[in-house]
C-alpha cells in the first residue's frame, strides 16, 4: 500500500476543474456598465470630457509643445536603440525561423512601425494593418500601415472590429493575421487600455487656461484700460462716440476728446511672489513627471546637479525599457508569430528586443573600482596571514585568519595552504626585505586560488 501511494504521488496529477480556462471574463464582468456585443471604453476622462471627440481629445494634448516633446522623447529614446532577433532555441528550425523574421523586419520600415504602435502609450492602444505578399516560396509582410484608433472597437473576445458607416455600433469582423494591436495600461476586461492621456489631460488643460489668463494680463499691461469721465446727462450717442474714441487709443498716438472730458488709465498690477510663469512651470513639471517620471533631464533648474540628472536619466531609461518589453511582447504574439506560421510551421517563435546602449565609460569605472577593491582585499588578507605567523598552533592561526571575513571566496584547501605557509608569507612582507627576495609560490600552490 505504501509503494502504491508513492507511485500515485510521483505520477501525473489532474488539474482542478476550470484551471485551464479564464473564469473572470467579459461576459460576467460587473464593472462593465453597458453590456453588449462589443466592449466599451472605460476611460473616465474620455467619458466625461470627450463628448463626440473620443480619442481625438488626446490628439489635442500633443498640441502643447512641452507635452509633445516629452512624449516624443520617450518614443525616440526607444526607437533610437538597436534591435535584434533572438531565436527561441538553438535548434536549426528555430534558427531558420529567426533568420526569416530578421530578413522580413529589415525589409520593412521597422522603426516607423514601432513608433506608430507606441502611440498606445498616450491613447491606450494602437492598431496597424499588415499587407502581405509572396516572395518566391515565402509569405512576407510588404507593409504595415497605422490607422486611427477611433475607427475600431473590440468584441468580447478582444479582437478588433472595424467601425463603418453601415455598422457604427458593433463594427465589422476582421480577418485573422491582419491587424496588430498594441496595448498600454490594460486592467481587467478593458482591451482599450488606459494611456497617459487620461492623466495628461488635466495638466495640459490647466496650463492652457493659465496661458489664456496670462495673455489677457499682458494685453492689459501693454494697453491699460482707458476710462473717460463725461458730464452728467450726456446722451447715449455721445457716449457711444466716446467709446469709439477710447478704442482708438490702442493704436493711435493722439486723439481728440470734447472739452470737459477727463481721461484716466487703469494699470494692470500684481503683488506677491506668485506669477503666471510659476503657474505654468508647475504644470510643465507635472507633465514631465507623468511622461518620463522625472524632470531634470529636461530642466535642471537652479538647484539641479549632474548626479541628480543622471539618476533621473536612469528613471527614464527604466520606463523606456518597460515600453520596449511591452512592444516586444505585442510583436512576438502577433507579427512574428504570423511570419513563422506562414513560413516555418512548428518552429519556436523568436523574440525581437531593443537593447539599451552600454555606457562604456561607466563600465570602465566600475571595472576599475572592482579591481582596486580586489587588490585592497588581497593586501589586507596577506597582512592578516603575515600577522598569523606569530601564532604557533595551526588551528588558532586558521581561526584568526578566517575571523576577518576575507576568506569567504576561498576553498578550504586554499585556506589550509595560507595557514601552512603563513611563516613564509610573513617573512616576505618584512619591510626591510628587497622585492626580489620575496618568496614566490608556484601556480598550483597559490594560496588565493578561488573556489571552482
Amino acid at each position: 500500500m505504501k509503494i502504491k501511494a508513492e507511485k500515485v504521488k510521483k505520477g501525473r496529477k489532474n488539474l482542478p476543474k476550470g484551471s485551464d480556462v479564464l473564469i473572470a471574463h467579459a461576459r460576467n464582468d460587473i464593472t462593465i456598465p453597458f453590456f453588449g456585443t462589443v466592449l466599451q471604453h472605460q476611460d473616465d476622462t474620455l467619458i466625461q470630457r470627450g463628448g463626440g471627440k473620443g480619442l481625438k481629445l488626446y490628439d489635442e494634448i500633443e498640441r502643447d509643445t512641452h507635452a509633445f516633446a516629452m512624449l516624443q522623447k520617450r518614443k525616440k529614446t526607444l526607437v533610437a536603440r538597436e534591435w535584434e532577433v533572438v531565436p527561441a532555441s538553438d535548434a536549426d528550425i528555430d534558427a531558420e525561423a529567426a533568420e526569416i523574421v530578421r530578413e522580413c523586419l529589415e525589409a520593412l520600415p521597422f522603426d516607423r512601425i514601432c513608433e506608430d504602435l507606441l502611440d498606445a502609450t498616450l491613447k491606450g492602444y494602437a492598431i496597424s494593418e499588415i499587407i502581405w505578399g509572396r516572395d518566391g516560396g515565402r509569405i512576407r509582410p510588404v507593409d504595415v500601415v497605422s490607422h486611427d484608433q477611433r475607427r475600431f472597437t473590440f468584441g468580447l473576445d478582444w479582437r478588433p472590429r472595424l467601425l463603418t458607416l453601415n455598422n457604427l455600433l458593433a463594427g465589422e469582423e476582421l480577418p485573422d493575421r491582419k491587424f496588430i494591436v498594441h496595448r498600454y495600461g490594460v486592467k481587467g476586461n478593458n482591451p482599450f487600455g488606459l494611456g497617459l492621456g487620461t492623466r495628461l489631460f488635466w495638466p495640459v488643460f490647466f496650463k492652457r487656461e493659465g496661458v489664456a489668463f496670462w495673455l489677457h494680463f499682458l494685453e492689459k499691461y501693454a494697453g491699460p484700460t482707458a476710462v473717460a469721465k463725461t458730464p452728467y446727462g450726456q446722451g447715449t450717442d455721445e457716449q457711444r462716440r466716446m467709446l469709439n474714441t477710447l478704442d482708438q487709443i490702442r493704436t493711435s498716438s493722439s486723439i481728440v476728446v470734447p472739452i470737459g472730458t477727463d481721461l484716466d488709465f487703469l494699470e494692470a498690477a500684481r503683488s506677491g511672489s506668485v506669477t503666471y510663469q510659476d503657474f505654468l512651470a508647475y504644470w510643465d513639471k507635472q507633465i514631465s513627471i507623468c511622461v518620463n517620471g522625472e524632470t531634470l533631464t529636461t530642466d535642471i533648474g537652479s538647484n539641479g546637479s549632474r548626479a541628480a540628472s543622471e539618476t533621473h536619466a536612469d528613471m527614464l531609461a527604466n520606463l523606456v525599457d518597460s515600453d520596449g518589453d511591452l512592444l516586444s511582447d505585442s510583436l512576438r504574439e502577433q507579427l512574428l508569430t504570423w511570419i513563422v506560421e506562414y513560413n516555418v510551421p512548428g518552429a519556436g517563435i523568436p523574440k525581437v528586443w531593443r537593447t539599451r546602449a552600454q555606457n562604456e565609460t561607466e563600465n570602465a569605472k566600475s571595472r576599475e573600482a572592482k579591481a582596486n577593491a580586489a587588490i585592497a582585499s588581497d593586501r589586507a588578507l596577506m597582512q592578516i596571514v603575515a600577522t598569523a605567523a606569530r601564532i604557533e598552533a595551526d588551528d588558532d592561526a586558521r581561526e584568526y585568519i578566517t575571523s576577518f571575513d576575507l576568506t569567504d571566496g576561498l576553498s578550504d584547501e586554499a585556506i589550509d595552504r595560507l595557514v601552512t605557509n603563513r611563516a613564509l608569507i610573513g617573512a616576505a612582507r618584512q619591510p626591510d626585505q628587497a622585492p626580489e627576495q620575496t618568496t614566490r609560490f608556484a601556480l598550483d600552490q597559490d594560496p588565493l586560488k578561488k573556489k571552482s
